[in-house]
């Protein structure tokens, strides 16, 4: 069985960002007034871009449910606490962090499936 959990939810919103390599999939965390990027390691994500930068600007789901990349060790289904890797993954936090719903974990593809 196949189960899809992209889109639910969903809430996108247009950001300034001065970081041109930002693709879709990538973490990103709030680096100044209405501005995103992908921060420093262990910033606080504030969504998942959904597309390229065009013309200083990049789409970002801050809500619902997105696929990201992880780095380091995957986190377990259920509530996690994670942090941006400053790459434009997520990492399970070492302290603090952002509590997520984790609902699946691809250990092949190291990506896991959030609700924001």
């Amino acid at each position: 069985m196949n189960i899809d959990f992209q889109g639910i939810g969903q809430t996108v919103a247009t950001f300034q960002t001065e970081d041109e390599t930002l693709t879709a999939g990538m973490a990103v965390t709030m680096t100044g007034n209405g501005t995103v990027g992908l921060g420093a390691k262990d910033g606080l994500p504030c969504g998942v871009a959904l597309g390229v930068v065009r013309n200083g600007a990049v789409p970002v789901q801050i809500a619902g449910v997105a696929e990201v990349k992880y780095s380091g060790t995957a986190p377990g289904v259920g509530y996690a606490m994670l942090s941006c890797d400053g790459k434009g993954s997520v990492a399970v936090a070492a302290s603090g962090g952002y509590r997520c719903l984790v609902l699946s974990v691809n250990r092949e593809k190291n990506t896991v499936v959030i609700k924001l």
